[in-house]
Formats: C-alpha cells, sequence, structure tokens
C-alpha cells in the first residue's frame, strides 16, 4: 500500500475524531510551550544579571521536573484513551483486510501529524508567550524591563527533542498492545461492559488507615521541625488513602445509599446509582487524581501568594518593625601565634557611626540614629530545676530533645533604647519573651530560676514584645533580657567555657536608622556600601593594631528586600506555571471522562426514552450523576487543605511569613477561584456529555 493513501486515512481520522484529538493537540501545545517557557528563564543570561534575577534558573529547574514527570504521565494516558475509543475502529481494518502493520502504520501517521502539531504549536507559542513572561517576572522583582526578543535555540532543540522520544515511547505501547489483540477482541472491546464491583473491604480499611495517620501526622506536629520531619510522610499517606477511599469507599458508599430505599427508589437516584456503581472502578481513579491535582493547585498558589504578598511584612519584622533601615558589626581580631590566643576588639560606636555616615553620604543620605541592639544567641538544654547546658545536635537531621530551646540574650539596656519601654525588674531577675508561637511558657520548663553564665537568675514577668523574630527558628525560641553588657558577657564567657573553644560571641550589633532609605537603596543597586564600609573598618583595624584583621556586619532592608522578592517572586512565577500545568491535566481527565462515559452511556439512556422516561427526566438523571461524581474531588481537595493549613502555616514561618491572616486569605480567595474555574471546565465538558448520549 502507498505511502499517500496511509496519509489520507491518518487525516481523515483525525479529522472525523476532531472530538478526542483537538484536546489531545491543545493539551500537547499548553505542555510543550510551558516546558519551553521554563528551560528558556533556567538558561536566559539576561535574567541571571538583572537585580534578583540569579534564584530564576535554580527555581526554574524544580518546576522543569514536576512538567517532565507531569508529562509523561499525561501523554501516556491520552494516547492510551485514544487507543482504547480507537480500537473498534482498528479492528474494522483488520476485518476489511489490512494487516496489523498497516494498521500501526496508520496509528504512527496519525501520532506523527498530532505530535508534529503539538511540538510545532507549542514552542512557536512558548517563543511568543515568553516576552510576556519576562515583563511579568520583571514587574514581580521590581526591576526595569528587559528589552528586545530573545529565541534560545537549545531550548527549543531540547523541548522538541523530549516531548518527540515522549510521544514516541507512548506509541510504541500502543503499538505492542495491538498486536497482541486478535480482531475479534478489537471488534468486541467496546461492548465489553463492567461487572458490579464488590466492596473491597480491605482496601478501604487500608484507605481510611492511611488518610487518618496522614492527618494525624499533619495535625500534631507542633514544631516546625517535626512538621518538616512528617510532611513528606503524611503527603505520600494522603495521597494513597485517596486513591484507596475513591476506590473502595465510594463503592461502600453507593451501596449504602442503595439501600436507603427513600433516597434509592426515585426514578433519578436509581438510574444514577446504578449506573455509578457499575462503573466506578473506572471512575475512582480518575476522580482521585482529580483531587490530588486540585489540592496540589490550592496549596501551590495558596503559598507562593502569600509569600509574595507578605514579603513587606516580613520584612518589617525582621527590621523591628521598621525601627531599622540597616544592621552593622565591627571588630577587628588578632590572632597571637607565641601565645596561640585570638583577640577580638569592638570597634568603639561613635567610630562606627562615623564610617557608616561616611558610606552613606556616597549614596546621598546620612544616618539619623544609631542604637545597640547588642545579643548573644545559643542552643540550650533547659532542666526542670533551672540548670543548663549548651545544645550540640549530633547533625542537622537529627530530631533535638524536648527540652532543647533557642535563648536570645540581650541586656535590659538596649531593650529601653530600642522600644522605648521602661521595664523594670527586681535584683537578680530577668525578663522573658516567646519568640516563637508554640513555645511554651519559660515557668513550665524551670522552676522559678534559671541558670544563665556564672549566676543564676530568678524568672520574672513575660515581656509583651522583643524586637527581634525567629520564627525560622526550628527549636522553641525565648528572649531573654540580662540586667547588663556584663552579665552578657558573663554569658558569653560560660559557653565559651562548655565548649572549649574561646570567642567572643556577643554580637556587637547596631540598628542604623537612614534619613532616606529609599534613596540609599535606588543608588546602592549593585550592593557596593558593603565592601566600602568593609574597607573602612580594615583601614581602622590595621591602624589601630598592626597585623589585625577586620570582621564586619553591613545587612542592609533594600538588599533583603531584593533577595526575598527574588525567591518569592520566582517561586509565585513557578506556581502560576506548574497550576496552569495541573489544570491542564485536571481538565483532561473530565473532558476525556466525560466522553468515555457519554458513548457508555447513549445507549443505556436511548433505552431508558423508549420505555417511557422522558428527556427532561433523561437529563436531570445525567446531572445529578455529574454533579455527584464531579464535585467529589474539589471536596476532597478542599477537606485536604483545610488540614494541611496549620502545617503549611508553621512552614511559611520558617520561610519568614508571620501574616497568618494574610495566608488565611490567600488559601480562602485560592480555593473560591478553583472552584469556579473547576465549574467552568465542569459545564464545558458537560455539554460534550449531553451532546453524545443525545
Amino acid at each position: 500500500m502507498k505511502l499517500g493513501l496511509f496519509l489520507r486515512l491518518a487525516w481523515q481520522n483525525i479529522k472525523k475524531n476532531h472530538q478526542l484529538y483537538i484536546p489531545h493537540i491543545l493539551a500537547g501545545t499548553g505542555l510543550t510551550a510551558i516546558f519551553y517557557v521554563m528551560k528558556t528563564l533556567a538558561s536566559d543570561e539576561r535574567l541571571e544579571k538583572i537585580k534578583g534575577g540569579y534564584a530564576i534558573p535554580s527555581i526554574m529547574m524544580i518546576g522543569i521536573w514536576v512538567v517532565i514527570i507531569l508529562s509523561v504521565i499525561l501523554v501516556f494516558f491520552t494516547n492510551s484513551f485514544l487507543m482504547k475509543q480507537r480500537t473498534r475502529e482498528y479492528g474494522m481494518y483488520n476485518v476489511l483486510g489490512m494487516e496489523k502493520r498497516h494498521v500501526g502504520r496508520i496509528m504512527f501517521l496519525e501520532n506523527l501529524i498530532s505530535t508534529v502539531i503539538s511540538i510545532v504549536t507549542g514552542i512557536l507559542s512558548g517563543i511568543l508567550v515568553y516576552k510576556l513572561c519576562c515583563l511579568f517576572i520583571c514587574k514581580m522583582l521590581h526591576v526595569s524591563t528587559i528589552l528586545g526578543f530573545y529565541l534560545d535555540w537549545d531550548s527549543v532543540l531540547k523541548t522538541a527533542g523530549f516531548f518527540a522520544i515522549t510521544y514516541l515511547a507512548a506509541f510504541l505501547w500502543n503499538r505492542i498492545r495491538l498486536a497482541r489483540l486478535r480482531p475479534v477482541e478489537l471488534l468486541a472491546s467496546s461492548g465489553v461492559g463492567e461487572r458490579e464491583p464488590k466492596t473491597k473491604w480491605l482496601l478501604l480499611l487500608i484507605g481510611l488507615a492511611t488518610l487518618g495517620v496522614g492527618y494525624y501526622l499533619a495535625l500534631k506536629a507542633e514544631t516546625p521541625l517535626e512538621v518538616i520531619k512528617d510532611f513528606f510522610i503524611a503527603v505520600i499517606l494522603v495521597i494513597i488513602g485517596t486513591y484507596a477511599l475513591f476506590l473502595a469507599g465510594s463503592i461502600a458508599l453507593l451501596k449504602l445509599l442503595r439501600r436507603k430505599r427513600g433516597f434509592y427508589y426515585r426514578r433519578t437516584n436509581m438510574i444514577a446509582v446504578s449506573d455509578l456503581l457499575y462503573r466506578m472502578k473506572q471512575n475512582a481513579v480518575g476522580l482521585a487524581s482529580i483531587a490530588i491535582l486540585a489540592t496540589g493547585v490550592l496549596v501551590m498558589i495558596s503559598t507562593t501568594v502569600s509569600l509574595y504578598a507578605g514579603t513587606e511584612d516580613s520584612l518589617k519584622d525582621l527590621y523591628m518593625d521598621g525601627a531599622a533601615d540597616l544592621f552593622v558589626e565591627a571588630e577587628y581580631v588578632y590572632r597571637d601565634d607565641e601565645e596561640k590566643k585570638t583577640y577580638f576588639y569592638q570597634v568603639p560606636e561613635e567610630d562606627i557611626l562615623d564610617m557608616a555616615n561616611q558610606v552613606a553620604e556616597k549614596y546621598g543620605t546620612s544616618i539619623t540614629k544609631l542604637t545597640a541592639v547588642r545579643n548573644l544567641s545559643e542552643n540550650y538544654l533547659l532542666e526542670k530545676d533551672g540548670s543548663t547546658s549548651v545544645y550540640i545536635a549530633d547533625s542537622s537531621l537529627s530530631m533535638p530533645p524536648k527540652n532543647a530551646a533557642v535563648l536570645l540574650f540581650m541586656p535590659v539596656e538596649d531593650y529601653r533604647n530600642i522600644t522605648g519601654l521602661d521595664v523594670q525588674f527586681g535584683e537578680g531577675e530577668i525578663g522573658w519573651a516567646p519568640l516563637t508561637k508554640n513555645a511554651t511558657d519559660l515557668t513550665e520548663r524551670v522552676s522559678g530560676t534559671i541558670q544563665l553564665g556564672s549566676k543564676t537568675y530568678k524568672v520574672g514577668k513575660k515581656l509583651s514584645y522583643f524586637p527581634q523574630s525567629m520564627e525560622t527558628s526550628v527549636l522553641d525560641v525565648y528572649g531573654i533580657l540580662l540586667p547588663d553588657i556584663d552579665a552578657l558577657e558573663d554569658v558569653s564567657a560560660q559557653i565559651s567555657k562548655e565548649l572549649d573553644w574561646y570567642a567572643n560571641r556577643v554580637s556587637y550589633t547596631y540598628a542604623v536608622k537612614v534619613a532616606d532609605a529609599k534613596k540609599f537603596g535606588e543608588n546602592d543597586t549593585e550592593q557596593k556600601s558593603y565592601s566600602e564600609f568593609g574597607e573602612l573598618v580594615e583601614r581602622y583595624a590595621e591602624a589601630t593594631m598592626e597585623g589585625a584583621s577586620s570582621h564586619i556586619r553591613w545587612d542592609t532592608s533594600w538588599a533583603m528586600r531584593d533577595e526575598m522578592y527574588a525567591i518569592y517572586g520566582s517561586l509565585f512565577f513557578l506556581g502560576i506555571l506548574l497550576s496552569i500545568v495541573f489544570l491542564f491535566a485536571t481538565a483532561l481527565i473530565i473532558y476525556y471522562k466525560q466522553i468515555s462515559e457519554g458513548y457508555d452511556d447513549r445507549g443505556r439512556f436511548q433505552i431508558l426514552l423508549k420505555v417511557g422516561m422522558t428527556a427532561k427526566e433523561t437529563k436531570a438523571t445525567i446531572r445529578r450523576q455529574i454533579v455527584i461524581v464531579f464535585f467529589l474531588p474539589v471536596i476532597t481537595a478542599v477537606i485536604h487543605l483545610t488540614v494541611a493549613y496549620p502545617v503549611i502555616r508553621k512552614l511559611l514561618a520558617l520561610l519568614m511569613l508571620s501574616n497568618n491572616k494574610l495566608f488565611l486569605l490567600c488559601t480562602a480567595l485560592t480555593a473560591v477561584a478553583f472552584t469556579l474555574i473547576y465549574m467552568i471546565i465542569y459545564r464545558l465538558t458537560a455539554r460534550t456529555y449531553y451532546r453524545i448520549v443525545r
């Protein structure tokens, strides 16, 4: 047979079955375009040079692997569905005299045409929207727009190569399946019905157990470290439980409804429940997949939007509620090789102020206030009797003991200068404040007194405010106010003694307020102020002590803002792209499910019309069946999100998001928006179902 005839047959088959092929081609086009955009973003050197652009390649690489996995699954799913719907047609070719190799050629050409269309249109679409993506990213990173058209041929070739290989693998799998079927099996495939499934009690129990344990792990975690340890286990258990309950639980529920005479023996309910029951085995996997994909969309969008929208709130927490524009430290170190000792010296406050002012003046502003924020932070084991010891973890992955905590020390003098609060304590007394939301009362951890340094202090009153946030810690954190700087140095000396390693552990930090922080940041786009301050401190150290070296901290709010927008903006954009991919998958599964069930139901509903059921009653039955089936995944996804909400909130705290009201609002709006989009998909696909059934 000639190639031209095969091509005509393949093209006619695609046109005749456009209801099946158009969504397949559109999904392939969308996946190809998103893959190209992500790959190009990961390799565009222009983006790496913009402020905050360094985070884009690594974050996009995460997204690329997610798209690769999901693309392979979707390509095999759509090809498998097409194979199932076309099996009877291929059998007719076989009966009419075509050999299986001829049928295989037609299959290959059909796949080749749809693959070429998907890849070419996908890459062209990706090239066209890439500029828009760059504009959007620049807007999120608060940087100037990148001008000029950009085409990355390496991304074009790798995108085309990946999808060509994936589609070829799916075709070869279908070709093997075709070779194993006999002509009679091909013709009879569409007439094979589903037997009434049995209630799989063991699978139902497994589903309840895994879902229950997953929920328990998610809800029991109190500290961020427990959340990190248990979260991924909980996710896997919830996925297993979702599939098991959709497979076994849905059947058990439908059989229970069938026993409810008042509900079941109504015409529309009887037909809807019976029809669902006989085909629930096929429905369950698709519905569970939709529920998992929907949960993924809700989690990704709500978290990334919250992080991005809460950047300014997080920044405010880091910089003492706006009381500081930058933090400064300056010291010089001298190593005496003969004594084998290292000596640490602090640069005087007035000299730090003078050097910081010199730098600020270069950028068009000046220092208005410099406030001491001297502090010391250390991990401790707190005993009930008030004794303490330094806690050193065996490894970064080891689970800390229950009595481990972080203590952040500060002298009362600095606290008063920062906050303006005139706190008073008795002799030998300390003040304290919990700096993480789940931190228990300090008086519950120790009984009245606590050993700090060489002294024992009485645990005084709880403070309503502490000027530093430590929500990113995996341990409970407490702010401790000590009587004076000498007490702080005493704690430092005791820590050094316990660790058998001398170092001045006190951080002589100063909070700096600038007259015009915005102007400073606009002029300091390349962060050169850090090196300029470092040079001044280095010269001071050399002039003060020969052979001394300097150590500085120059932590500006504008540099941190750029850093946070770079990471959170990239994550937000990645969340949008992956959510689009997940919506593609959801829409595709729903659409093909509607078509498959439409063809299966058409004969049955025509029989019902012939035996006396009205068209209105038929439509009501169809609507009820669709509503029961397709809104169950959304309800399940919302339940999953509700249970995961406290866990995600704790994880976001590690990423410095402390605005819980913002996260709750973003989560609620995301759930509403997704439900509306899902309803649109449902209504569009339901029309296809109605047309087929009629």
